[in-house]
């Protein structure tokens, strides 16, 4: 098989593993966790950001929002999301985008 075609299949089964993870959090999303970590180490993949920010930059250790990390939005006048984990106490920034909505909507008058 194609490089891309194996490269997407574990993909796909990364996603299930950290989907089932983090939905049903009992005894085995830990094992879930390290499977997946593995296949993407194996594959060398590139973890989408809804999913990057369940694991810790700092402790490698896998969050789940809420529990195991708080997560805020900054005020000031460039949005950031701040992750930071409850483990090592490490926080890590995001930035968002900036709306062009406003923008678009002056555009239409």
């Amino acid at each position: 098989m194609k490089k891309s075609i194996i490269k997407q299949m574990a993909l796909q089964r990364v996603r299930i593993l950290i989907d089932s993870a983090l939905y049903n959090n009992d005894e085995f999303a830990q094992n879930h966790i390290k499977i997946a970590r593995k296949i993407i180490s194996k594959y060398k993949l590139k973890i989408p950001f809804g999913y990057k920010i369940l694991f810790c930059k700092n402790c490698k250790k896998y969050i789940v929002p809420g529990q195991d990390s708080s997560i805020r939005i900054g005020r000031s006048n460039t949005k950031a999301l701040r992750i930071t984990c409850k483990f090592c106490g490490h926080t890590y920034r995001k930035l968002l985008e900036k709306n062009t909505r406003r923008s678009n909507s002056k555009n239409k008058v």
